[in-house]
């Protein structure tokens, strides 16, 4: 008799939080829980025991508020509440204590007129700039606070509602969830800085500065460092098969010839190698001395690249790292065109260096002859490449920065 209580208290606390999460919110949650619950116990075949119905108004859900959250979520669990209802409760009451601090970064606004122009607030300013670095600030800290209460990530969990896979989570799966997080963290972070960096650099600037150059390079170090304290050597390792740029280098160059783990890990660590010295140095900014060692160590990699590669396969490899065949390739897909198109489009670049060349070396043209054929030379090479990809893909590829080598740009 004594079980059977116990089962019907529970379920009735149950029914009564239940009731909560749906129906009221937490803060004015004050009075009891009144609905009738019906408990059906011994159940026989040969004779059905009579139902015992219970009334109660004994539970209230102040007996599970706390302002401490911690305290809180370890009373709904203390309750059978479901884990996925204890995440949600949070979650959601975390957002609403957020949201006045993301108010207050956009600040007073005037409400919209149908007879009035709208604001320009898509429009870039250094402004709207820093307005989106702190509520990104401010979701870094909302992540870091769900993580504290509930071990989980709140990224990873955002994507898991909406039905996607993450990112992070199909890359990082030798790492534990608490390391995936926190290593997500320290990517995004960085990569937020360095979002904000060019941004306000585009804004101000033609190009990079020399010290905003500097600031990039130092981003890169502090994030490289705080993944590489979360890590163990294997970890990072592995780590670094995915979002080294090292690794990005060799997978976009074998892309071409569809490469496969054996040649990525031969290449990868020749890649390593001199990027280990050389990676991310401006050449025109070296010394003469250090200039020649540059070079040295790149004709070296080079010559080690073909000789694994073969002088077929290097060619298509070479290919690969140029930005316009990786732009290439993004149209084709984009479009669905065959994986041979790329190439074959590839293959008019080449065909027109080698013809611009021959017209700039001839001494018999003059300028104005030479400027004539190198147009003509231009005009036939962008009908030829649109008869090939098509007039939507080659606009694509075009309003995507590439194809300026048609123009000799």
């Amino acid at each position: 008799m004594k079980r059977q209580i116990v089962i019907a208290a529970t379920l009735i606390a149950l029914n009564g939080a239940i009731w909560w999460i749906f129906g009221r919110n937490r803060v004015d949650a004050k009075t009891f829980i009144q609905q009738p619950l019906v408990v059906v116990t011994n159940v026989s075949a040969a004779r059905p025991a009579p139902a015992i119905v219970v009334r109660t108004n004994a539970f209230q859900w102040e007996q599970l508020e706390s302002e401490d959250y911690r305290t809180y979520i370890s009373r709904l669990r203390s309750i059978g509440c479901p884990e996925q209802t204890i995440r949600d409760i949070v979650i959601a009451d975390l957002q609403k204590l957020m949201a006045p601090r993301v108010q207050a970064i956009d600040g007073p606004h005037e409400a919209p007129k149908y007879w009035k122009a709208e604001r320009k607030d898509l429009v870039r300013t250094l402004d709207s700039l820093e307005k989106l670095n702190k509520k990104q600030g401010l979701d870094f800290e909302e992540c870091e606070i769900v993580r504290d209460l509930l071990g989980i990530d709140l990224a990873a969990e955002r994507s898991h509602l909406k039905g996607e896979s993450d990112f992070y989570e199909e890359r990082l799966g030798f790492l534990s969830p608490e390391k995936v997080g926190r290593v997500r963290m320290a990517i995004e972070q960085a990569n937020q800085e360095e979002v904000l960096l060019r941004e306000k650099s585009w804004l101000e600037n033609d190009e990079l500065t020399p010290d905003e150059k500097k600031q990039l390079t130092e981003i890169q170090k502090k994030k490289d460092a705080a993944v590489a304290g979360l890590l163990t050597p294997s970890e990072l390792d592995e780590y670094n098969l995915w979002f080294s740029s090292s690794a990005y280098h060799v997978r976009d160059a074998l892309s071409s010839i569809d490469g496969t783990e054996s040649d990525f890990l031969a290449i990868y660590r020749l890649q390593r190698e001199i990027d280990s010295q050389w990676d991310g140095v401006d050449a025109n900014a070296l010394g003469a001395d250090q200039k020649r060692q540059y070079e040295t160590a790149q004709n070296e990699f080079e010559k080690q690249v073909r000789e694994y590669l073969g002088p077929e396969r290097y060619e298509k490899f070479v290919q690969g790292r140029d930005p316009d065949f990786q732009q290439l390739q993004a149209a084709a897909a984009q479009f669905s065109l065959k994986p041979e198109v790329s190439s074959e489009v590839y293959g008019f670049k080449k065909t027109l260096e080698t013809q611009r060349k021959l017209v700039l070396q001839n001494a018999a043209l003059d300028v104005q002859q030479k400027e004539g054929l190198l147009r003509a030379l231009s005009e036939e090479a962008e009908r030829s490449v649109v008869q090939v990809m098509g007039a939507k893909p080659y606009r694509y590829y075009a309003r995507a920065g590439a194809g300026k080598w048609i123009w000799g740009e």
